[in-house]
């Protein structure tokens, strides 16, 4: 915080300084301009000038050159094996002790951390794409930043960063590729998959499918009534307040927020991909309804600070997708711990999980009575043979499954 002030400080001491020197220019154009011999002591007033604001210059150049610069953290060079960096009771515990447990127990978490980082410099040299020192210092100062408004009582940055296993220099290789991956993904983006509209929405009231069906008929009816006033001329925004049966988007004429598309159902968004801005469906069927759908903007057509929310968003969106993508179709060998395959990466497939206790005690009783089908049970092992639910108890275990 220290270092930013000064620098700020020292702008403005060198913006002083270049006002008064363009001053002092300026003094001396006009008294060669008048040619006044009496005008000595003003002569010399200016030259006063320009020693005062000489002395200042000296010491703003002086302290300019004292700031130090930015300076990227690195990994350190490795500490010699038998460096003691802790003690308990007296016993030491050495740096070839502590390198040993790091590389055990936190070796896989860096090793996936650093093939990542990897995957996405090479993409971006494949594309020739970089980023510029001052852009990954800025990001990276905002992150501190952030780490210090959250820093607990009594703690230093650095022990904090240390303590959440991001020190600095891991810290500014993840907003290095951060900022490239963004780069990377920036490309891919299509503004026009968010899209902004309004609708009316009709229930079909019921509280089964079979009443549901006897008022079906009057929710379209009411529908095709909004849609014939809409064509008459009524806005679409009085309509929805007039008929619209949606909370949420009644009282503001039925406008939506910014959708991305992939979170429409699609029966909605396959009405409004037909659609032109400022065009209105006809009433179509819904599961609970029916609705008029009116497409307001496409995302390329924002503009401001609407627009770069939508960016930003999109961005998001892409930048995970992406980033799976690129690792699915690298080639990885990683002799620490097994890489993930692409379906893995993707979230599937599916691997069993343990049943509990209580499922697992069921299955051990069917063998016996699958194994003698030809033997008829007597009467006293007829309840016995009632229990052949053990068949549904096997398929729950595929709804247990997890990624």
């Amino acid at each position: 915080m220290r270092y930013w002030i000064g620098c700020l400080t020292a702008a403005l001491l060198l913006l002083n300084l270049a006002t008064a020197q363009h001053g002092s220019i300026q003094q001396k154009s006009e008294q060669k301009a008048t040619q006044q011999k009496s005008s000595q002591q003003k002569q010399k007033q200016p030259s006063a000038q320009q020693q005062r604001s000489k002395k200042p210059a000296a010491k703003q150049t002086a302290g300019t050159k004292s700031q130090p610069k930015f300076a990227p953290p690195t990994l350190p060079p490795l500490p010699d094996p038998n460096k003691v960096v802790a003690t308990v009771n007296g016993e030491p515990i050495r740096a070839g002790e502590l390198m040993r447990a790091t590389y055990d127990w936190y070796g896989a978490e860096a090793i996936e951390d650093m093939i990542l980082v990897r995957i996405i410099e090479q993409e971006a040299r494949k594309q020739k794409i970089s980023v510029k020192p001052e852009e990954v210092e800025a990001r990276y100062k905002q992150q501190i930043q952030n780490a210090e408004a959250n820093l607990p009582p009594g703690m230093s940055l650095d022990d904090f960063l240390r303590r959440n296993r991001f020190p600095p220099s891991r810290l500014y290789t993840r907003v290095r590729a951060q900022l490239l991956a963004e780069k990377l993904a920036e490309k891919r983006i299509n503004l026009d998959n968010f899209i902004e509209y309004s609708q009316i929405v009709i229930r079909i009231q019921g509280n089964n499918p079979e009443e549901q069906e006897k008022n079906a008929p009057a929710a379209e009816a009411k529908a095709r009534e909004a849609y014939q006033k809409i064509s008459e001329g009524l806005d679409f925004a009085e309509a929805a307040k007039q008929y619209s049966e949606d909370p949420f988007t009644k009282d503001r004429g039925g406008k939506m927020n910014w959708q991305y598309k992939r979170f429409i159902v699609p029966d909605i968004l396959q009405r409004l991909e037909k659609l032109k801005p400022g065009q209105v469906s006809e009433p179509f069927r819904t599961l609970g309804g029916y609705m008029i759908v009116r497409l307001e903007r496409t995302g390329s057509q924002a503009k401001g600070e609407e627009l770069q929310q939508i960016r930003q968003q999109a961005l998001q969106m892409e930048l995970g997708e992406y980033i799976r993508q690129l690792q699915s179709r690298a080639k990885i060998t990683n002799t620490i711990v097994k890489p993930l395959t692409p379906e893995q990466m993707m979230g599937g497939p599916q691997r069993p999980t343990p049943r509990p206790p209580s499922a697992r005690a069921t299955p051990p009783q069917q063998p016996p009575r699958q194994q003698s089908p030809s033997k008829q049970p007597p009467p006293e092992q007829k309840p016995e043979q009632k229990p052949e639910p053990p068949k549904p108890e096997q398929p729950p275990a595929q709804p247990e499954k997890k990624p």
